[in-house]
């Protein structure tokens, strides 16, 4: 009797199911753990994150002050410095891609080229284009893009290839601005003979004049679009420009009436004749 009782007196027998459902207490070892690799782990990405960017801000300042060595920033305002340095970095990203590619290419083809590891370095960069625009007189905001455009044979140009250059472009357009025309066509800097630009613009020249252009128009439209030098744009450039000239002959003579071959056209002449004729680049 008493084994009975003591049996009825036991809390009836669980299920299997209710077995596999109970869940057990989590120490509260394991809970602090958890947290503090949590902890550890975001102070760590943070402390990646701080020293990401106070290499980024050295580097940043390291590049500016390459710039700013001979002066190639001076007068230059915040925005214009930070559009210098930005771009420049930006520079030194794709060159430090496209070495990237080369590699690949030569290591699994066994051929090309890789450019040397100092184009991937902006403070290089900056100091090779900081003589390119105290040379050509570019703003230094634009010498980043005129690379991209012509390639890292840009940087390889010496200053005495560059001046000559410059003179070429006096030479055949006196009152023009040679660096306004560099900046619009930087391949005129790696041309393989700098008297190229000379006889190549004469003949152009010589194209427009056929189609009756007046002079001060035919100076002002080469100097807008230095790149019929080289044959941009070829023939179908020719014939928009010659359809341009016999739509707009009227008042081609009209703006060009008092102004000698050698003056300029006056401001709003020059604003009418860019719009109507100078859309190449």
């Amino acid at each position: 009797m008493a084994t009975a009782a003591a049996a009825a007196e036991l809390p009836p027998p669980r299920c299997r199911a209710h077995r596999r459902g109970r869940r057990r207490p989590v120490a509260r070892w394991v809970v602090v753990a958890a947290a503090a690799n949590a902890n550890d782990a975001g102070t760590k990405r943070d402390r990646d994150l701080a020293e990401r960017a106070r290499a980024q801000k050295t580097t940043y300042a390291a590049v500016e002050r390459a710039w700013r060595d001979g002066g190639a920033l001076d007068g230059a305002n915040d925005d214009a410095v930070e559009r210098t340095v930005r771009r420049t970095l930006q520079l030194a990203k794709h060159f430090e891609r496209l070495r990237f590619q080369q590699e690949v290419a030569l290591g699994k083809y066994g051929e090309g080229v890789v450019l040397p590891a100092s184009h991937s370095d902006p403070i290089w960069l900056a100091s090779r284009l900081r003589v390119l625009s105290r040379l050509t007189r570019v703003a230094p905001e634009e010498l980043p893009a005129m690379v991209e455009i012509v390639g890292a044979d840009l940087l390889a140009v010496s200053p005495a290839k560059v001046m000559r250059v410059v003179v070429a472009l006096k030479d055949l357009l006196p009152i023009a601005d040679a660096s306004s025309m560099i900046a619009a066509e930087p391949e005129l800097l790696v041309v393989a003979d700098e008297r190229v630009i000379l006889y190549s613009g004469m003949d152009a020249m010589q194209t427009l004049r056929g189609m009756d252009i007046p002079e001060p128009c035919v100076r002002l439209l080469l100097a807008e679009e230095p790149g019929l030098m080289l044959g941009k744009g070829g023939l179908v450039r020719l014939d928009q420009i010659r359809e341009q000239a016999e739509t707009h002959a009227e008042n081609l003579r009209s703006i060009c009436d008092g102004v000698r071959d050698d003056e300029p056209l006056d401001v709003n002449a020059q604003r009418w004749f860019t719009n109507f004729f100078c859309g190449y680049y």
